[in-house]
């Protein structure tokens, strides 16, 4: 019988781990975020762990964070 893994035993898991090894992880983990965002706003589009799907979920990201960026800074100066 295959036992659930929980939230709880995660964060144990995780916090068991050196340093190293969880920096690995969060970095693996922000890249299948990144992954599934590039999905949802790409639907047609083939998203997979590959090369390929990673660089341009990557550029797409970075692309749209600057774009945020440059539209927050706007904000703020006419709050000013």
């Amino acid at each position: 019988m295959l036992k659930m893994f929980t939230k709880e035993d995660y964060l144990a898991e995780k916090n068991a781990m050196s340093k190293y090894e969880r920096s690995i992880q969060e970095r693996f983990e922000q890249l299948i975020e990144v992954l599934v965002m590039y999905k949802q706003e790409h639907r047609e589009k083939d998203v997979s762990l590959s090369d390929k799907s990673i660089n341009e979920a990557i550029q797409w990201f970075q692309g749209n964070l600057s774009s945020l960026m440059e539209s927050m800074g706007k904000d703020n100066s006419t709050e000013s």
